[in-house]
Protein backbone atom coordinates (compact mmCIF):
# COMPACT_ATOMS: atom_id res chain seq x y z
CA UNK A 1 0.00 0.00 0.00
CA UNK A 2 1.17 3.65 -0.91
CA UNK A 3 1.05 6.52 1.35
CA UNK A 4 -1.97 8.43 0.73
CA UNK A 5 -1.89 11.60 2.47
CA UNK A 6 -2.22 14.93 0.84
CA UNK A 7 -2.07 17.73 2.57
CA UNK A 8 -4.60 20.99 1.43
CA UNK A 9 -2.57 23.83 2.64
CA UNK A 10 -5.66 26.36 2.11
CA UNK A 11 -8.63 24.31 4.12
CA UNK A 12 -5.75 23.01 5.93
CA UNK A 13 -6.70 19.71 5.95
CA UNK A 14 -5.33 16.37 4.90
CA UNK A 15 -6.42 12.93 3.99
CA UNK A 16 -5.88 10.15 6.17
CA UNK A 17 -2.50 9.30 7.12
CA UNK A 18 -0.94 6.10 6.94
CA UNK A 19 2.04 4.43 9.45
CA UNK A 20 5.39 3.28 7.92
CA UNK A 21 6.10 -0.17 8.96
CA UNK A 22 9.09 -2.41 7.12
CA UNK A 23 8.92 0.10 3.64
CA UNK A 24 5.45 -0.30 3.65
CA UNK A 25 2.46 2.21 4.09
CA UNK A 26 -0.59 0.64 6.43
CA UNK A 27 -3.39 1.67 8.88
CA UNK A 28 -3.59 0.08 12.41
CA UNK A 29 -4.50 -3.66 12.00
CA UNK A 30 -7.30 -2.95 14.37
CA UNK A 31 -8.53 -0.25 11.61
CA UNK A 32 -8.62 2.17 14.73
CA UNK A 33 -8.22 5.94 14.00
CA UNK A 34 -7.90 9.33 15.91
CA UNK A 35 -8.19 12.97 15.12
CA UNK A 36 -5.64 14.84 14.39
CA UNK A 37 -6.27 19.31 15.11
CA UNK A 38 -5.23 22.51 13.69
CA UNK A 39 -4.17 24.12 16.87
CA UNK A 40 -4.73 28.03 15.89
CA UNK A 41 -8.58 27.05 14.96
CA UNK A 42 -9.57 23.71 16.89
CA UNK A 43 -10.67 21.76 13.80
CA UNK A 44 -9.52 18.52 12.59
CA UNK A 45 -7.36 18.03 9.92
CA UNK A 46 -6.43 14.32 9.41
CA UNK A 47 -7.38 10.84 11.09
CA UNK A 48 -4.48 9.19 11.80
CA UNK A 49 -3.74 5.29 12.92
CA UNK A 50 -4.27 4.22 16.48
CA UNK A 51 -1.60 1.37 16.56
CA UNK A 52 -1.89 -0.75 19.58
CA UNK A 53 0.81 -3.59 21.13
CA UNK A 54 0.03 -5.69 17.63
CA UNK A 55 1.64 -2.98 15.25
CA UNK A 56 4.48 -1.86 17.96
CA UNK A 57 5.43 -5.48 17.71
CA UNK A 58 5.30 -5.41 14.05
CA UNK A 59 7.50 -2.60 13.59
CA UNK A 60 10.48 -3.36 16.21
CA UNK A 61 10.57 -6.72 14.67
CA UNK A 62 11.24 -5.56 11.55
CA UNK A 63 13.38 -3.26 12.40
CA UNK A 64 15.14 -6.34 14.92
CA UNK A 65 15.29 -8.15 11.24
CA UNK A 66 17.44 -5.98 9.44
CA UNK A 67 19.47 -4.82 12.45
CA UNK A 68 22.80 -6.75 12.03
CA UNK A 69 22.65 -6.24 8.08
CA UNK A 70 22.23 -2.62 9.04
CA UNK A 71 24.61 -2.60 11.34
CA UNK A 72 27.48 -4.19 9.13
CA UNK A 73 26.49 -2.20 6.43
CA UNK A 74 29.60 0.35 5.81
CA UNK A 75 29.72 3.88 7.61
CA UNK A 76 30.61 5.59 4.36
CA UNK A 77 26.99 3.78 2.44
CA UNK A 78 25.12 4.93 5.45
CA UNK A 79 26.63 8.27 5.55
CA UNK A 80 25.70 8.67 2.15
CA UNK A 81 21.87 7.66 2.62
CA UNK A 82 21.93 10.52 5.26
CA UNK A 83 23.13 13.09 3.21
CA UNK A 84 20.77 11.78 0.50
CA UNK A 85 18.05 12.72 3.47
CA UNK A 86 19.12 15.97 4.10
CA UNK A 87 19.18 16.91 0.14
CA UNK A 88 15.77 15.72 -0.01
CA UNK A 89 14.67 17.71 3.17
CA UNK A 90 15.79 20.83 1.73
CA UNK A 91 13.74 19.98 -1.22
CA UNK A 92 10.87 19.71 0.68
CA UNK A 93 11.53 21.77 3.11
CA UNK A 94 7.96 24.31 2.21
CA UNK A 95 5.53 21.56 2.44
CA UNK A 96 7.38 20.11 5.87
CA UNK A 97 7.40 23.53 7.14
CA UNK A 98 3.63 23.88 6.53
CA UNK A 99 2.71 20.51 7.70
CA UNK A 100 4.89 21.78 10.93
CA UNK A 101 2.60 24.74 11.26
CA UNK A 102 -0.69 23.43 11.08
CA UNK A 103 -0.36 20.51 13.34
CA UNK A 104 1.71 22.11 15.84
CA UNK A 105 1.56 25.30 15.70
CA UNK A 106 4.61 26.88 15.32
CA UNK A 107 4.46 30.20 13.20
CA UNK A 108 5.33 29.73 9.47
CA UNK A 109 8.28 31.05 9.69
CA UNK A 110 9.77 29.60 12.53
CA UNK A 111 8.63 26.53 11.07
CA UNK A 112 10.53 27.52 8.11
CA UNK A 113 13.48 28.17 10.36
CA UNK A 114 13.45 24.99 11.89
CA UNK A 115 13.33 22.67 8.80
CA UNK A 116 15.95 24.67 6.71
CA UNK A 117 17.87 23.66 10.15
CA UNK A 118 17.31 20.08 10.36
CA UNK A 119 20.26 19.17 7.29
CA UNK A 120 22.81 20.17 9.79
CA UNK A 121 22.22 17.38 11.74
CA UNK A 122 21.51 14.74 8.88
CA UNK A 123 25.30 16.43 7.12
CA UNK A 124 26.88 16.12 11.42
CA UNK A 125 26.43 12.79 11.66
CA UNK A 126 26.74 11.78 8.21
CA UNK A 127 30.16 13.05 9.02
CA UNK A 128 30.62 11.55 12.53
CA UNK A 129 29.96 7.77 10.91
CA UNK A 130 32.94 7.11 9.99
CA UNK A 131 34.58 9.03 12.19
CA UNK A 132 33.74 7.67 15.91
CA UNK A 133 35.20 4.13 16.71
CA UNK A 134 37.16 2.13 19.53
CA UNK A 135 40.61 2.41 21.11
CA UNK A 136 43.61 0.47 21.49
CA UNK A 137 44.54 -0.25 25.57
CA UNK A 138 48.01 -0.83 26.60
CA UNK A 139 48.43 -3.77 29.16
CA UNK A 140 51.32 -5.66 30.63
CA UNK A 141 52.26 -8.54 28.26
CA UNK A 142 53.05 -9.12 24.84
CA UNK A 143 49.41 -8.65 24.18
CA UNK A 144 47.10 -6.31 22.49
CA UNK A 145 43.76 -5.04 23.92
CA UNK A 146 41.09 -3.08 21.76
CA UNK A 147 37.65 -1.69 21.92
CA UNK A 148 35.10 -1.91 19.34
CA UNK A 149 32.26 0.47 19.24
CA UNK A 150 28.80 -0.86 18.18
CA UNK A 151 25.53 0.02 17.68
CA UNK A 152 22.78 -1.03 20.58
CA UNK A 153 20.45 -2.63 17.29
CA UNK A 154 16.56 -1.38 18.16
CA UNK A 155 16.34 1.99 19.43
CA UNK A 156 13.01 3.59 20.43
CA UNK A 157 12.18 7.25 19.72
CA UNK A 158 9.38 8.87 21.54
CA UNK A 159 8.93 12.17 19.86
CA UNK A 160 7.01 14.96 22.12
CA UNK A 161 4.56 17.69 20.37
CA UNK A 162 6.26 20.50 21.24
CA UNK A 163 8.98 20.38 18.59
CA UNK A 164 8.47 17.52 16.61
CA UNK A 165 10.59 17.15 13.36
CA UNK A 166 13.34 18.38 15.27
CA UNK A 167 14.06 16.46 17.88
CA UNK A 168 12.39 13.50 15.50
CA UNK A 169 15.79 14.61 13.39
CA UNK A 170 18.33 15.08 16.20
CA UNK A 171 17.62 11.33 17.51
CA UNK A 172 17.11 9.36 14.80
CA UNK A 173 20.56 10.99 12.49
CA UNK A 174 23.07 9.71 15.44
CA UNK A 175 21.15 6.23 15.65
CA UNK A 176 20.90 5.61 12.13
CA UNK A 177 24.71 7.23 11.63
CA UNK A 178 25.91 4.65 14.29
CA UNK A 179 24.07 1.64 12.97
CA UNK A 180 20.57 1.46 14.98
CA UNK A 181 17.88 0.88 13.28
CA UNK A 182 14.62 2.62 14.46
CA UNK A 183 11.11 3.34 16.01
CA UNK A 184 9.61 6.49 15.92
CA UNK A 185 7.01 7.29 17.60
CA UNK A 186 5.40 10.69 17.44
CA UNK A 187 3.19 12.30 19.71
CA UNK A 188 -0.33 11.85 18.78
CA UNK A 189 -0.79 15.29 18.66
CA UNK A 190 1.74 15.97 15.80
CA UNK A 191 2.22 13.02 14.04
CA UNK A 192 1.85 14.31 10.11
CA UNK A 193 5.61 15.63 9.71
CA UNK A 194 7.04 12.08 11.38
CA UNK A 195 4.80 10.70 8.54
CA UNK A 196 5.98 13.16 5.78
CA UNK A 197 9.46 12.17 7.00
CA UNK A 198 9.25 8.67 6.10
CA UNK A 199 8.56 9.12 2.79
CA UNK A 200 11.54 10.98 2.51
CA UNK A 201 13.32 8.67 4.35
CA UNK A 202 11.88 5.77 1.64
CA UNK A 203 12.87 8.01 -1.24
CA UNK A 204 16.42 8.46 -0.02
CA UNK A 205 16.74 4.53 -0.56
CA UNK A 206 17.17 3.20 3.04
CA UNK A 207 16.39 -0.49 3.68
CA UNK A 208 12.82 -1.30 3.98
CA UNK A 209 13.00 -1.84 7.96
CA UNK A 210 15.72 0.33 9.22
CA UNK A 211 13.40 3.32 9.95
CA UNK A 212 9.84 2.77 10.90
CA UNK A 213 7.33 5.10 12.58
CA UNK A 214 3.89 3.88 14.36
CA UNK A 215 1.33 6.31 15.11
CA UNK A 216 -1.01 6.49 18.28
CA UNK A 217 -1.30 7.47 21.97
CA UNK A 218 1.44 7.34 24.76
CA UNK A 219 -0.41 5.02 27.07
CA UNK A 220 -0.66 2.37 23.80
CA UNK A 221 1.98 2.72 21.75
CA UNK A 222 4.34 4.29 23.58
CA UNK A 223 4.05 1.82 26.46
CA UNK A 224 4.35 -0.98 23.92
CA UNK A 225 7.35 0.50 22.55
CA UNK A 226 9.06 1.11 25.68
CA UNK A 227 8.23 -1.87 27.02
CA UNK A 228 9.22 -4.26 24.07
CA UNK A 229 11.93 -6.69 24.72
CA UNK A 230 13.71 -6.44 21.84
CA UNK A 231 14.11 -2.56 21.52
CA UNK A 232 17.85 -2.35 23.47
CA UNK A 233 17.69 1.36 23.03
CA UNK A 234 15.07 4.60 24.30
CA UNK A 235 15.36 8.31 23.53
CA UNK A 236 12.76 9.87 25.22
CA UNK A 237 12.25 13.70 25.61
CA UNK A 238 9.13 15.15 27.41
CA UNK A 239 7.14 15.53 31.01
CA UNK A 240 9.33 14.10 33.53
CA UNK A 241 6.18 12.04 34.83
CA UNK A 242 6.49 9.69 31.79
CA UNK A 243 10.17 9.70 32.00
CA UNK A 244 10.34 8.15 35.10
CA UNK A 245 7.62 5.63 33.69
CA UNK A 246 9.60 5.20 30.33
CA UNK A 247 12.91 4.48 32.43
CA UNK A 248 10.25 1.63 34.37
CA UNK A 249 9.54 0.15 31.77
CA UNK A 250 12.87 0.28 29.80
CA UNK A 251 14.23 -1.06 32.63
CA UNK A 252 12.35 -3.88 33.01
CA UNK A 253 14.56 -5.38 30.11
CA UNK A 254 17.35 -3.72 30.60
CA UNK A 255 17.34 -1.39 27.38
CA UNK A 256 19.76 1.94 27.79
CA UNK A 257 17.24 5.17 28.20
CA UNK A 258 17.97 8.77 26.95
CA UNK A 259 15.56 11.15 28.79
CA UNK A 260 15.54 14.68 28.43
CA UNK A 261 12.87 15.96 31.03
CA UNK A 262 10.64 18.56 32.14
CA UNK A 263 12.56 22.10 33.22
CA UNK A 264 12.17 25.46 35.44
CA UNK A 265 14.94 26.89 33.84
CA UNK A 266 16.51 30.09 35.36
CA UNK A 267 17.17 33.83 33.27
CA UNK A 268 18.89 36.09 35.44
CA UNK A 269 19.78 39.05 34.58
CA UNK A 270 22.74 41.03 36.16
CA UNK A 271 23.39 44.88 37.78
CA UNK A 272 25.60 45.40 34.44
CA UNK A 273 23.75 43.85 31.76
CA UNK A 274 22.74 45.53 28.63
CA UNK A 275 18.59 46.28 29.60
CA UNK A 276 16.98 46.26 26.03
CA UNK A 277 19.38 43.09 24.75
CA UNK A 278 18.52 40.90 28.40
CA UNK A 279 14.66 42.08 27.68
CA UNK A 280 15.07 40.90 24.15
CA UNK A 281 16.13 37.64 25.45
CA UNK A 282 13.70 37.10 28.53
CA UNK A 283 10.86 37.58 26.02
CA UNK A 284 12.67 34.44 23.44
CA UNK A 285 12.89 32.87 26.83
CA UNK A 286 9.16 32.09 27.50
CA UNK A 287 7.51 33.13 24.99
CA UNK A 288 9.10 31.36 22.03
CA UNK A 289 6.90 28.37 20.72
CA UNK A 290 4.22 29.50 23.07
CA UNK A 291 6.19 28.68 26.30
CA UNK A 292 6.42 25.10 25.09
CA UNK A 293 9.97 24.80 25.40
CA UNK A 294 11.86 22.33 27.58
CA UNK A 295 14.71 25.26 28.25
CA UNK A 296 11.67 27.86 28.56
CA UNK A 297 13.39 30.41 30.93
CA UNK A 298 10.19 30.37 32.87
CA UNK A 299 11.99 31.97 36.09
CA UNK A 300 13.24 35.68 35.40
CA UNK A 301 15.61 36.45 38.08
CA UNK A 302 16.47 40.60 37.90
CA UNK A 303 18.97 42.44 40.43
CA UNK A 304 17.20 44.93 42.34
CA UNK A 305 18.88 47.61 41.21
CA UNK A 306 17.78 47.29 37.67
CA UNK A 307 14.22 45.39 38.16
CA UNK A 308 12.06 48.32 37.84
CA UNK A 309 13.68 49.49 34.60
CA UNK A 310 13.34 45.85 32.96
CA UNK A 311 9.83 45.36 34.04
CA UNK A 312 9.21 48.63 32.09
CA UNK A 313 10.92 47.53 28.81
CA UNK A 314 9.68 44.41 29.12
CA UNK A 315 6.31 45.13 28.95
CA UNK A 316 6.64 47.23 26.26
CA UNK A 317 8.31 44.49 24.50
CA UNK A 318 5.39 42.41 24.68
CA UNK A 319 3.24 44.86 23.61
CA UNK A 320 4.47 44.60 20.17
CA UNK A 321 4.61 40.57 19.92
CA UNK A 322 1.80 39.63 18.10
CA UNK A 323 0.14 36.41 18.94
CA UNK A 324 -1.83 34.79 16.33
CA UNK A 325 -2.45 32.81 13.46
CA UNK A 326 0.71 30.31 12.20
CA UNK A 327 -0.13 31.47 8.58
CA UNK A 328 0.12 35.45 9.32
CA UNK A 329 3.20 37.11 8.70
CA UNK A 330 3.02 39.14 11.52
CA UNK A 331 2.65 36.25 13.94
CA UNK A 332 5.47 35.83 16.60
CA UNK A 333 3.80 33.97 18.71
CA UNK A 334 1.44 30.83 17.73
CA UNK A 335 -1.25 28.75 19.59
CA UNK A 336 -0.40 26.23 22.60
CA UNK A 337 -0.22 22.96 20.78
CA UNK A 338 -3.33 20.98 22.26
CA UNK A 339 -7.46 22.35 24.43
CA UNK A 340 -5.94 19.49 26.79
CA UNK A 341 -2.62 21.67 27.09
CA UNK A 342 -4.42 25.01 26.99
CA UNK A 343 -6.53 24.11 29.75
CA UNK A 344 -3.64 23.17 31.91
CA UNK A 345 -1.90 26.36 31.41
CA UNK A 346 -4.93 28.76 31.71
CA UNK A 347 -5.00 26.84 35.43
CA UNK A 348 -1.42 27.77 36.22
CA UNK A 349 -2.39 31.19 34.99
CA UNK A 350 -5.36 30.76 37.65
CA UNK A 351 -3.00 29.90 40.19
CA UNK A 352 -0.65 32.79 39.31
CA UNK A 353 -2.81 35.09 40.35
CA UNK A 354 -3.92 33.68 43.81
CA UNK A 355 -0.08 33.62 43.96
CA UNK A 356 1.60 36.56 42.58
CA UNK A 357 1.25 39.69 41.09
CA UNK A 358 0.16 39.79 37.88
CA UNK A 359 2.00 42.30 35.76
CA UNK A 360 0.90 42.02 32.02
CA UNK A 361 -0.88 39.60 29.87
CA UNK A 362 -3.15 36.54 31.76
CA UNK A 363 -5.97 36.74 29.16
CA UNK A 364 -6.91 35.99 25.75
CA UNK A 365 -5.41 37.79 22.98
CA UNK A 366 -7.37 39.84 20.96
CA UNK A 367 -8.07 39.37 17.40
CA UNK A 368 -7.64 35.81 17.24
CA UNK A 369 -9.89 32.64 16.57
CA UNK A 370 -11.35 32.10 20.07
CA UNK A 371 -11.57 28.08 19.00
CA UNK A 372 -7.90 28.22 18.85
CA UNK A 373 -5.68 27.56 21.91
CA UNK A 374 -4.28 30.99 22.13
CA UNK A 375 -2.67 32.27 25.28
CA UNK A 376 -1.19 36.08 26.25
CA UNK A 377 2.15 36.25 27.24
CA UNK A 378 1.68 36.76 30.96
CA UNK A 379 4.32 38.14 33.74
CA UNK A 380 3.87 37.54 37.44
CA UNK A 381 6.14 39.70 39.88
CA UNK A 382 6.38 39.43 43.65
CA UNK A 383 6.83 35.77 43.24
CA UNK A 384 7.89 33.93 46.66
CA UNK A 385 10.42 30.73 45.77
CA UNK A 386 7.81 28.54 46.87
CA UNK A 387 5.09 29.28 44.55
CA UNK A 388 3.80 26.85 42.44
CA UNK A 389 4.38 29.01 39.62
CA UNK A 390 7.96 29.01 40.71
CA UNK A 391 8.68 25.47 41.34
CA UNK A 392 6.37 23.87 38.52
CA UNK A 393 6.38 23.68 34.80
CA UNK A 394 4.21 25.26 33.22
CA UNK A 395 4.88 24.76 29.62
CA UNK A 396 3.50 27.92 28.26
CA UNK A 397 4.20 31.72 27.70
CA UNK A 398 4.18 32.49 31.87
CA UNK A 399 7.14 34.30 33.69
CA UNK A 400 7.57 33.97 37.24
CA UNK A 401 10.23 37.11 38.28
CA UNK A 402 12.01 37.41 41.68
CA UNK A 403 14.55 40.09 42.20
CA UNK A 404 17.57 39.36 43.77
CA UNK A 405 20.76 41.22 45.25
CA UNK A 406 23.80 38.72 46.58
CA UNK A 407 24.84 36.05 44.09
CA UNK A 408 25.33 33.47 47.06
CA UNK A 409 21.05 34.40 47.67
CA UNK A 410 20.75 33.68 43.81
CA UNK A 411 22.20 30.14 43.32
CA UNK A 412 20.51 29.26 46.22
CA UNK A 413 16.80 29.94 44.98
CA UNK A 414 18.37 28.77 41.81
CA UNK A 415 19.23 25.27 42.86
CA UNK A 416 16.36 24.75 44.99
CA UNK A 417 14.58 22.96 42.15
CA UNK A 418 14.14 19.50 41.30
CA UNK A 419 14.67 20.69 37.76
CA UNK A 420 18.61 21.39 36.49
CA UNK A 421 18.25 21.57 32.38
CA UNK A 422 19.22 25.24 31.70
CA UNK A 423 20.28 28.39 32.82
CA UNK A 424 21.43 31.72 30.85
CA UNK A 425 23.21 34.67 32.27
CA UNK A 426 23.21 38.21 31.15
CA UNK A 427 26.32 39.37 32.60
CA UNK A 428 29.09 41.28 31.47
CA UNK A 429 31.59 40.84 34.31
CA UNK A 430 32.85 37.93 33.00
CA UNK A 431 34.88 36.09 35.71
CA UNK A 432 30.75 36.96 37.92
CA UNK A 433 29.20 34.85 35.18
CA UNK A 434 31.66 32.12 34.98
CA UNK A 435 31.89 31.54 38.17
CA UNK A 436 27.89 31.49 38.98
CA UNK A 437 27.75 29.34 35.93
CA UNK A 438 30.30 26.83 37.92
CA UNK A 439 28.20 26.81 40.87
CA UNK A 440 24.67 26.22 38.95
CA UNK A 441 23.29 22.90 39.08
CA UNK A 442 22.17 22.70 35.47
CA UNK A 443 23.44 21.40 32.24
CA UNK A 444 23.60 23.72 29.80
CA UNK A 445 24.62 27.33 30.39
CA UNK A 446 24.61 30.39 28.27
CA UNK A 447 25.90 33.40 28.93
CA UNK A 448 24.93 36.81 27.05
CA UNK A 449 23.09 34.49 24.43
CA UNK A 450 19.69 32.99 24.15
CA UNK A 451 19.93 28.37 23.66
CA UNK A 452 20.09 28.30 19.66
CA UNK A 453 20.00 24.10 19.62
CA UNK A 454 23.26 22.62 17.40
CA UNK A 455 23.96 19.17 16.61
CA UNK A 456 27.49 19.58 17.45
CA UNK A 457 27.17 20.71 21.17
CA UNK A 458 25.77 18.65 23.82
CA UNK A 459 22.34 19.21 25.22
CA UNK A 460 20.41 17.18 28.41
CA UNK A 461 19.75 17.57 32.21
CA UNK A 462 21.00 17.25 35.65
CA UNK A 463 18.36 15.80 38.27
CA UNK A 464 15.25 15.59 37.29
CA UNK A 465 15.41 17.04 34.27
CA UNK A 466 16.99 13.73 32.63
CA UNK A 467 20.02 11.34 31.79
CA UNK A 468 22.17 10.98 29.25
CA UNK A 469 23.06 13.96 26.21
CA UNK A 470 21.69 14.50 22.75
CA UNK A 471 23.91 15.62 19.91
CA UNK A 472 27.39 16.21 19.95
CA UNK A 473 30.15 13.84 20.31
CA UNK A 474 28.66 13.37 24.05
CA UNK A 475 25.85 11.65 22.39
CA UNK A 476 27.60 8.86 20.84
CA UNK A 477 27.24 6.56 24.27
CA UNK A 478 23.50 6.80 23.79
CA UNK A 479 23.27 4.51 20.58
CA UNK A 480 26.41 2.74 21.27
CA UNK A 481 27.56 0.19 23.24
CA UNK A 482 31.50 -1.24 23.99
CA UNK A 483 33.39 -4.38 22.98
CA UNK A 484 36.28 -5.38 24.59
CA UNK A 485 38.67 -7.41 22.62
CA UNK A 486 41.71 -8.77 24.12
CA UNK A 487 44.60 -11.02 22.30
CA UNK A 488 47.86 -13.03 23.49
CA UNK A 489 50.46 -12.27 20.50
CA UNK A 490 52.73 -15.32 22.70
CA UNK A 491 49.72 -17.52 20.92
CA UNK A 492 50.04 -19.71 24.05
CA UNK A 493 48.72 -19.64 27.10
CA UNK A 494 51.01 -18.92 30.48
CA UNK A 495 53.93 -22.08 30.61
CA UNK A 496 52.64 -22.05 34.44
CA UNK A 497 50.62 -25.52 35.23
CA UNK A 498 49.73 -23.93 38.82
CA UNK A 499 46.49 -22.41 37.77
CA UNK A 500 46.39 -20.91 41.24
CA UNK A 501 48.90 -18.59 39.94
CA UNK A 502 46.55 -16.63 36.92
CA UNK A 503 45.43 -13.81 37.31
CA UNK A 504 41.70 -14.56 38.76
Amino acid sequence: MTQTMATDFEARTAESALMYVDGQWMPARSGASFPTFDPSTGRRIADVPRADGTDVDAAVRAAADIAVEWQFTDAITRATLLRRLAVLVTENAEELARIEAIDSGHYLAKARELVGALPMWLEYWAGAADKVGGRTIEVPGNKLSLTLLEPLGVTAHIVPWNYPLLILVRSVAPALALGNTCVVKPAEDTSLSALKFAELVHAAGFPDGVFNVVTGYGTEAGAALAAHPEVRGITFTGSTETGREIARLGGQHIAQVNLELGGKSPLVVFRDAPLDDAVEVAVQGFCSRAGQVCVAGSRLFLHEDIADEFLEKLVARLRTATVGDPFDERTKIGPLASQKHYDRVREYIDIGKQEATLLYGGGVPPDVDNSGYFVEPTVFVDVAKDARIAREEIFGPVAAVMRWSTTDELIETINDSEYGLFAVLWCQDITAALDTAKRLQVGSVMINDWFGELPMTPHGGHKQSGVGREEGLEAVPGYTQIKHIGINLDRSPAQATDWAGAPL
